[in-house]
């Protein structure tokens, strides 16, 4: 690499305490441009190695001047406290612009000072901050700048896990849309790396060996809006499993996420025999295309069977078919004739899912605990032959499955229940997939049997010790495969953590996974730390996590047992505090509903409700179902709102609320709403507040509302004293625009 490609940046670092630093922006010179909307990222492709917890970072990205007119920019680096930077130089275009290290006072007035020329609070959230500053160079229109950029720093860690971070939000302030974005991080350890995880990011992970994974990050046409965030743990351990918590209020219950993970090293070792048996429907509606998907998932579960699994396929239509009188071994004679069985089969007669699943769970016997036991369950329709009443089909199956098997149920089409199929999986232990009408079968069900293929570890169950947990989800936790990784999260007892043992400012207890592991109950038992004084944030993205899988079981419960107040008014709540937007809560986005008024709310809520359980079935149920389980198996919490563009006054929708949208796969957004670090913002006109100021309607009193005009100097007092969580709000004003917030107990309406 050449001298006028190259910048290099080295960083020293003493003390580090906080995130590395904050990824650089173009800011023009001249004070009536605005900071955002001439300049734009065109690519920005970050490799991260990680060695003995020391990062080497190699950042490529290309900028552009979007505007007809050359333009003088500067450089601004913000430097987040507790970051040492040694020095850092920028060559653009072959010409050398060396950098100068502000300290945060002197940081602080520069921010200010292009806040108040450019009358734009863009840079407010990065008040508090160091800096380093370029002097000031030409960017021609149209013409590319590329920036080449290496750093070292070192990953903090938090008993055995690392975390890596890296900045990518001060891209938000680019004009379009970025090309691409990708972000590659490759991690060896001296230990076995067993959970990797990313509250902030999509990541696919490689495992290269045990001790060695790259994660990878990549989108096309993006504006990044938060930063970079991966978690992993490197341990010698059979299973690892990891704690993290948030707990906002000391006096108020927390909030915990579990990592469950087997050890890459040692799973495919300790592989458990399974029984599996697939229960097939060939009803004459699965005439055509559909029974010829059908019969290839199933081709690919038989073809993938371990030598020491045993199966058997049940066949169904108004009759019912076992291809053996037993579970048979997954031996390639047995596999072979079962396959050639299943060629001979035709789409004929009716469904009858009854006697289906009778036959399916007896042929397990009473081996409870023995050998996991699994029934992949696939129909098209709802019950037509024999025993069709939705209350005696569960209520049997439920009550003949002995070897409490796990019932996986695929519904193909819009002729499916729904409901008969959720509730049918909630009551053994298993999960229900939806597939559309043009939508290949083979595929959902073969990725379905891809991750339950090797299991490590089965019947999972999860406690601290000394400490009672409410509200957890998955309300049951299943088994652990090879190459899983189960994400718990829940609610623990504040009042019971004040009694643990503390030091270093954490309180300190156990927690034990417990489960069959080798043929045997097991427990594993893991030293965690609790951060209960109410002041980290470092783990926050777990409460609104949290939050979604809570919202999901309450969309449950109302599509499985109807409407209740209770469940709804909960519903709402949450929904509004994190900005939870499904198709169901969408209407506290519209500007005709007055979030203060609780019964104007209850009637949209209900009203919602309403059509949510009464689609048990065609296009709108189906669409029903997997809405939720978007928000059940929820992994993290949708990213804040882009300054600009389509989201800047808009979050993405969980789900979807039109069939044209669904069946595209394409994504809904919901207008007049923003997601700002941790805080919902809604709009009515032009004004916007925060979630508890528009539900509490804490501004309806205007003298206890105080007033500030925007780059005053009470304004700017008023950033001083903000965290800078409080002034990415305020950064998030724009023209024509008031904020109404509250902060520190006083309720400001900012002009």
């Amino acid at each position: 690499m050449t001298r006028t490609q190259r910048v290099w940046m080295a960083v020293v670092l003493g003390a580090f305490s906080a995130a590395a630093l904050a990824d650089g922006m173009i800011v023009p010179v001249r004070p009536e441009v605005r900071v955002r909307g001439h300049w734009a990222v065109k690519y920005h492709h970050v490799r991260i190695t990680v060695r003995d917890q020391v990062a080497s970072v190699a950042i490529d990205q290309e900028f552009v001047n979007t505007g007809r007119g050359m333009i003088e920019v500067e450089y601004l680096f913000p430097v987040p406290p507790d970051a040492a930077i040694d020095s850092m130089t920028l060559i653009v275009d072959g010409r050398e612009y060396a950098a100068k290290l502000l300290k945060a006072d002197e940081a602080r007035r520069i921010y200010e000072s292009i806040v108040r020329q450019k009358k734009d609070p863009a840079l407010l959230e990065y008040a508090g901050f160091g800096l380093y500053k370029t002097r000031a160079f030409p960017l021609q229109p149209g013409k590319p700048c590329k920036v080449v950029t290496t750093y070292k720093n070192i990953c903090k860690r938090d008993r055995d896990l690392v975390e890596v971070w890296y900045p990518l939000n001060t891209e938000k302030f680019s004009a379009k849309a970025i090309d691409s974005v990708e972000v590659s991080v490759d991690i060896k350890s001296k230990a076995d790396i067993t959970a990797v995880y990313s509250p902030t990011h999509d990541l696919n992970v490689e495992r290269k060996s045990a001790q060695h994974v790259l994660a990878t990050y990549k989108a096309k046409k993006t504006l990044p809006t938060t930063d970079f965030q991966v978690y992993y743990k490197a341990a010698d351990e059979k299973v690892g499993a990891v704690l993290l918590t948030n707990q906002p209020d000391a006096k108020q219950d927390g909030y915990f996420m579990m990592l469950v993970s087997p050890n890459p090293r040692s799973a495919k070792k300790n592989v458990v025999p399974k029984d599996v048996v697939v229960v097939f429907d060939h009803s004459g509606s699965m005439s055509g295309e559909k029974i010829v998907q059908a019969k290839e998932a199933l081709r690919f579960i038989l073809n993938n069977l371990n030598k020491e699994d045993r199966f058997n396929v049940i066949a169904y239509n108004d009759t019912v078919e076992a291809f053996n009188d037993k579970l048979e071994p997954a031996n390639k004679p047995k596999t072979e004739a079962a396959l050639e069985r299943l060629d001979r089969i035709e789409a004929t007669g009716g469904t009858n899912i009854h006697e289906a699943l009778l036959t399916a769970v007896r042929g397990f016997g009473g081996r409870k605990g023995k050998r996991p036991a699994y029934v992949i369950f696939l129909t098209d329709g709802r019950p037509t032959v024999g025993n069709t009443n939705e209350a005696d089909i569960l209520a049997q199956t439920k009550k003949e499955n002995a070897a409490r098997a796990r019932v996986f149920a695929f519904g193909v089409g819009y002729d499916v229940n729904v409901r008969l199929l959720d509730k049918l999986v909630r009551e053994n232990h298993g999960k229900s997939d939806y597939v559309k009408p043009k939508q290949p079968i083979e595929s959902k069900v073969s990725s379905l049997y891809a991750k339950i293929k090797n299991p490590v570890m089965t019947s999972l169950k999860v406690d601290l010790q000394g400490v009672r947990l409410r509200d957890v989800y998955p309300r049951e936790m299943g088994d652990l495969f090879d190459g899983d990784q189960l994400v718990v999260v829940g609610r623990y007892d504040c009042k019971d953590v004040t009694r643990l043992s503390a030091a270093g400012g954490k309180r300190h207890t156990t927690l034990v996974v417990k489960g069959r592991y080798e043929g045997k109950e097991r427990a594993f038992e893991y030293p965690v730390t609790i951060r209960a004084d109410g002041k980290d944030p470092t783990y926050s993205f777990v409460e609104k996590l949290w939050a979604m899988r809570r919202v999901g079981f309450l969309l449950d419960q109302i599509q499985l047992h109807g409407k209740s107040q209770e469940v709804i008014d909960e519903l709402v709540r949450l929904s509004m505090k994190y900005g939870i937007m499904t198709p169901y809560t969408s209407f506290l986005a519209d500007e005709r509903t007055k979030l203060a008024d609780a019964r104007a709310v209850r009637t949209g809520a209900r009203r919602a409700a309403e059509g949510l359980s009464m689609a048990d079935s065609g296009e709108a149920g189906q669409r029903g179902a997997m809405n939720r389980q978007l928000l059940n198996e929820a992994r993290r919490a949708p990213a804040p709102s882009a300054p600009a563009g389509k989201y800047g006054s808009a979050v993405p929708s969980i789900g979807w609320g039109r069939k044209d949208s669904y069946e595209k796969a394409e994504e809904e957004v919901v207008g007049g709403v923003r997601q700002v670090g941790d805080q919902t913002l809604y709009r009515r006109r032009n004004v916007w507040r925060t979630a508890r100021v528009a539900q509490n309607g804490l501004d309806k009193d205007e003298s206890k509302v105080q007033s500030v005009q925007r780059f005053s100097r009470e304004y700017f007092e008023l950033v001083r004293r903000n965290t800078v969580a409080e002034n990415q709000i305020l950064a998030s004003q724009r023209d024509d625009e008031e904020l109404i917030v509250e902060l520190r107990g006083q309720v400001y309406r900012i002009r």
